[in-house]
């Protein structure tokens, strides 16, 4: 992963402190955002997304986790 890719990401994500974001395949835009991990997968299952990149948005007290 480039510093460009993680910069894009942490730009994405910014917005969602503490929550559970679904970026697109290309990492290019957020499709879905939550509180479980669950509900935004299925979120983003069913707006089309069949392998959305996860991402575990930090709140300050812990750092970001990509599945």
């Amino acid at each position: 992963m480039t510093k460009k890719m993680i910069n894009n990401i942490n730009r994405l994500i910014k917005p969602y402190p503490g929550q559970w974001v679904a970026l697109s395949a290309d990492d290019h835009e957020v499709v879905t955002v939550g509180k479980s991990f669950q509900s935004v997968l299925n979120k983003a299952h069913k707006k089309g997304e069949s392998c959305p990149h996860m991402v575990k948005s930090p709140d300050g007290s812990v750092a970001a986790f990509i599945f």
